[in-house]
């Protein structure tokens, strides 16, 4: 009976019992694991003890029968042990700023892994009452890992002290310049060893630098509540309007500096998730948010980003030109960074002087034109082709058959647009909709065929409805949410149809309430589709919508209220 409840525990196999066969490795254990700093395998030693000894307390297995020596584990001894092993990690932890070597970077890794380990565990736990779970659990190890480093840069930066050949009499210029040096050269240790160390989305030097700023910022507004000399309070409002802005001038421009090298040498950016991130202009943003403690105040760094923005869009210009193999995904990365940007700036326009606000979401608006426009064309030119074949008569015998080739093509097109995140491939898939159903328009106004009678007019319309369906569902299963684009094919497709001049122009005096931009040209354009439209008939048509365009423009504001898409739809 017992064995037969240790079956179902599967105690034997997290256990096997030890044997001598020859050549079969030995597994270190628990205490070789922790003295050798291989943390992530001693916490899962761990973690597999924990599990057997509450599964056995829970199945009273514990209370009925004494288990062999090997297969016997107190809580009290497995307690003993994970104090051991936190402090171990917790001292590596507290070390992140001494590292020298990769050897001690490595042990660093494992003490970051092993903390994260903890965390999932914590988190298998939870939904136990408090009887059923080890007493220690949950342990907060990642709580208490952010809590450190809290109390770590408060150490350093308290203990940072001005090298003894330097002769500084002022105590308020004493403690900014020592502090900053602190911050400087912690920042950069953090850079250049630590933050490798740490999974990307844990965004490490984000974290040390909020954790150093908010210090420092604590003793300067402390230092400003003292009686000061008028010596000192220009240096301190030196410092806050002058040098920091400048410090954050140079970091931003640093980061630009990092893309530019990493574009030149050919490297892909990252994934996260499968999807690209590059979120490092906004961290700067909330970053000085945080560091001043008070939104108002922050304007003085965030006009900052005027400078970088301008730098940035020569970057962006010189990735556009260029023609390396990373080039696409470079953009792609940017432009999602771009689109980031551009919100935040809109959500937190408080933060902005008017001007600077209005410069960068000028500067933010040009670059993601500029990639939504380097994107669209590469598509026009890869289907160029086989838009030759729409208003063909070749079209308009298998009009299906067409805009099946043309969408199959363009689905190998953006596949490469998958990595890009739902709110980045939204925007752009919905610019590339637009253009290719304006391509498609155009090349029906290129007056290829005649529809010379009522039937093939009507049969033209018919194909046109059929295939803006097949093109809408495809592009909103992309991503696109351009919804209203759906009733451009078939609100032409109705003209069309109507065969008296009377009734064509109260039609177009709908569409142009409809788009504004739907001009005079485009619809004698389109109305030479049909053939049996006089040409006296179709000069009438025209100078009536030149009066309704007269009517509309004393009315409103047309393209304020309505679709903007014929100003894209190039005619002769």
């Amino acid at each position: 009976e017992i064995t037969k409840k240790l079956g179902m525990l599967n105690i034997f196999k997290r256990h096997p019992k030890k044997n001598n066969i020859p050549g079969k490795k030995k597994v270190p254990t628990f205490k070789q694991n922790l003295q050798a700093c291989r943390f992530v395998d001693a916490g899962k030693q761990l973690i597999t003890r924990e599990d057997r000894l509450f599964e056995l307390k829970q199945d009273g297995i514990g209370s009925k029968i004494k288990l062999v020596e090997e297969e016997e584990d107190s809580e009290t001894r497995l307690a003993k042990d994970y104090e051991d092993w936190l402090e171990s990690v917790m001292q590596t932890l507290e070390n992140s700023l001494d590292l020298q070597s990769p050897e001690e970077q490595e042990v660093l890794k494992e003490a970051v892994r092993a903390i994260l380990q903890e965390e999932e565990q914590d988190m298998r736990w939870e939904g136990f009452q408090e009887k059923e779970r080890p007493p220690w659990r949950p342990r907060r190890c990642k709580q208490n890992h952010k809590a450190l480093l809290e109390r770590l840069v408060q150490r350093r930066m308290e203990g940072a002290q001005l090298e003894s050949s330097i002769e500084i009499h002022s105590s308020l210029q004493q403690l900014i310049i020592c502090k900053a040096k602190r911050i400087k050269e912690d920042l950069l240790k953090v850079a250049t060893w630590v933050s490798s160390c740490y999974p990307e989305q844990e965004n490490v030097c984000q974290f040390y630098a909020t954790l150093y700023h908010k210090t420092f910022s604590a003793r300067l507004r402390e230092a400003a509540g003292y009686k000061l000399c008028d010596e000192d309070c220009v240096l301190l409002l030196q410092w806050v309007n002058q040098d920091y802005p400048k410090e954050v001038s140079r970091c931003l421009h640093k980061m630009l500096d990092r893309e530019e090298t990493a574009w030149k040498e050919g490297e892909l950016p990252q994934l996260r998730d499968q999807v690209y991130c590059c979120d490092q202009a906004i961290d700067v943003i909330q970053f000085a948010q945080k560091v001043l403690g008070d939104e108002t105040k922050a304007q003085v760094i965030t006009c900052q980003m005027r400078h970088f923005l301008t730098d940035y869009k020569a970057f962006h210009a010189k990735v556009m030109k260029s023609k390396q193999t990373n080039t696409e995904a470079v953009l792609m990365v940017n432009l999602s960074c771009l689109i980031q940007c551009r919100d935040y700036f809109t959500k937190k326009a408080h933060l902005f002087p008017e001007d600077v606000k209005t410069d960068c979401l000028s500067l933010l608006d040009t670059m993601i034109k500029g990639s939504h426009h380097h994107f669209t064309s590469n598509m026009l030119k890869e289907l160029k082709d086989l838009y030759m074949k729409v208003g063909s008569s070749e079209w308009l015998k298998d009009s299906e058959g067409v805009c099946e080739e043309l969408l199959t093509k363009l689905d190998r097109h953006i596949q490469k647009f998958n990595n890009l995140d739902k709110m980045c491939c939204q925007e752009l898939l919905g610019g590339m909709h637009k253009v290719f159903l304006a391509e498609y328009v155009r090349k029906m106004m290129k007056q290829k065929i005649k529809l010379s009678n009522k039937t093939q007019q009507q049969m033209a319309a018919s194909s046109l409805c059929i295939n803006s369906e097949c093109i809408h569902t495809y592009f909103t299963a992309a991503g696109s949410n351009m919804d209203w684009l759906k009733d451009i094919l078939p609100n032409l497709a109705g003209l069309l149809k109507l065969q008296d001049p009377n009734t064509i122009k109260l039609q177009l005096a709908s569409l142009m309430k409809l788009y504004p931009d739907l001009s005079e040209r485009h619809i004698s354009a389109w109305l030479r589709l049909k053939g049996n439209l006089s040409p006296s008939d179709l000069k009438k048509i025209l100078e009536s919508i030149t009066c309704s365009k007269d009517q509309l423009s004393d009315t409103q504001d047309s393209l304020q209220f309505g679709k903007s898409f014929f100003s894209i739809v190039r005619v002769k």
